[in-house]
């Protein structure tokens, strides 16, 4: 008995193999032959592009290990890159492309339109489906959770229907692949380091007047120069923060690039000599932030301060 109900011509070759030539290629890979490559590639170029924008994004001034740790990052993709594309192409072919195909199937058997049309429709299922618990569990928006689930699940869908379509065997729909994942792979390294790096907003003196707080940390500076702090943060073994509070001056500061700091002001309170005394900025032109990353520097907590507008 057929498993697959499609039209004529292409449509015909998604149902010739007998069932014994399905279960020689194996469930999986007999229902997407392919897709576990183009889907591991993807997820690959992702996690690639993401770890160099992730630096480049970053407001706080973490490096998240900086160089070498993508150094280290690149070495094991290239080592183990094989290893982890098809790991990883194998667990989305069994979590999206194979239910995709099996679903679309079965109601192919049972319509009068063949398989192949039901495929969008179970894609776009699947991902809302997935959507839910996902942007749940990071915190991230449900539509757009929903449109990288479901545009990361097309491809790898698409070379599986083409290939059952055309009867193309797994392995030579592996060496269709090679050239474009590999020109991918470094598109994504490409793009990845010219990545749009973060630029603080520039302020001007007056800018910083005001009262700044946040964290429980407060910060009123004077236009004459005084400030008032409370709850400073000061840096202990281990990371551990104590907090102190006091009155000074402050100033503001131009960026240095050859010391690595930016644009901020420096206080000056006698009673918190041990307490993190130069914030710097960061936020938007329309949302101005201060900040001090207290800790690792690769990927210490940070204190951050919004003014007040009252």
């Amino acid at each position: 008995m057929n498993m697959f109900k499609v039209g004529s011509g292409g449509l015909d070759m998604w149902n010739r193999a007998s069932t014994t030539e399905r279960q020689r290629k194996g469930t999986w890979s007999g229902n997407a032959p392919g897709a576990e490559v183009i889907g591991g590639v993807q997820l690959i170029c992702a996690a690639l592009y993401s770890r160099f924008a992730m630096v480049a994004e970053e407001p706080y001034g973490r490096d998240y290990g900086g160089g070498m740790a993508i150094l280290f990052s690149l070495f094991v993709m290239c080592v183990l890159g094989p290893a982890i594309v098809f790991i990883m192409g194998c667990v989305h072919t069994l979590l999206f492309t194979t239910p995709v195909m099996v679903a679309s199937n079965a109601v192919g058997v049972r319509t009068r339109i063949s398989a192949p049309w039901w495929t969008l429709p179970a894609v776009v299922l699947l991902a809302a489906g997935y959507a839910v618990p996902i942007s749940l569990l990071i915190g991230t928006s449900y539509a757009a959770t929903f449109g990288w689930i479901a545009a990361a699940g097309l491809l790898p869908v698409g070379v599986a229907v083409f290939a059952r379509m055309r009867e193309v065997p797994r392995i030579k729909v592996w060496r269709w692949a090679l050239v474009p994942s590999v020109a991918a792979v470094l598109a994504a390294f490409y793009c990845g380091l010219n990545a749009p790096m973060y630029r603080p907003p520039v302020l001007e003196r007056a800018d910083y007047v005001g009262e700044w707080a946040g964290g429980g940390v407060r910060l009123e500076l004077g236009a004459q120069g005084t400030v008032v702090a409370e709850e400073l943060p000061v840096p202990g073994a281990h990371d551990l923060v104590n907090r102190c509070s006091g009155h000074g001056t402050w100033k503001a500061e131009g960026e240095d690039a050859a010391r690595g700091l930016r644009s901020g002001v420096a206080l000056t309170i006698p009673d918190c000599k041990s307490a993190e005394l130069r914030w710097a900025v960061a936020g938007t032109d329309e949302r101005p932030e201060l900040f001090v990353l207290v800790g690792d520097p690769d990927d210490g907590d940070v204190s951050v301060l919004r003014k007040r507008t009252e």
